[in-house]
């Protein structure tokens, strides 16, 4: 599973910019990064190759569903690479499944100089569409958005909808690496 995800990033965009690699307790991941250049979303996006390899996310008689994560950053911020690696190990050290909606906390900030510290994961297919592997399970990629601690408050208190909806509104740039917090306390 692992090469055919890298084979479809590969023949996507081409050799990412960078490539790392973590081993925790017997489970392994790589970051991958693209320069904003290589894909034309005008961000850096950084890419988990993985995550996909644990248990399945499905329902009982359907196809396996397995999934990988996206981040867009701009600036591009290469220290996210360990807490962005400890979100797709998550679910299989926790025995949980990560979907649309849910939030991942770091155990601190997501990078030097930022105070976000937490992944808002949303579905998508417009930036890295699902893939159909050889042996019929499908990889979807789910997008992480970083958040500040009020920002995760204020979704943890209202939910996700009326976050995004306080985003579009107020047109937060959610991939910027430098913004600060824009949701009310409360």
């Amino acid at each position: 599973m692992y090469e055919s995800v890298a084979a479809y990033l590969l023949s996507r965009w081409g050799d990412p910019a960078g490539r790392i690699r973590f081993d925790v307790e017997g489970l392994f991941i790589q970051v991958w990064k693209w320069d904003a250049a290589a894909t034309g979303e005008g961000v850096d996006v950084y890419v988990t190759i993985g995550a996909a390899g644990g248990a399945p996310t499905h329902s009982p008689g359907t196809v396996d569903h397995r999934a990988e994560f996206l981040l867009g950053l701009r600036p591009g911020q290469d220290a996210v690479a360990s807490p962005f690696a400890a979100l797709g190990l998550y679910g299989h050290r926790n025995g949980v499944t990560i979907s649309d909606g849910h939030t991942v906390p770091s155990d601190g900030p997501l990078w030097p100089g930022t105070e976000m510290m937490a992944f808002l994961i949303r579905e998508q297919e417009a930036i890295i569409p699902t893939v159909q592997l050889s042996d019929r399970s499908h990889v979807h990629f789910l997008q992480a958005m970083p958040l500040h601690e009020s920002e995760l408050l204020y979704k943890r208190r209202h939910g996700m909808d009326a976050l995004m909806a306080h985003w579009e509104e107020r047109l937060v740039p959610f991939w910027d690496s430098e913004r600060g917090p824009d949701a009310p306390m409360f």
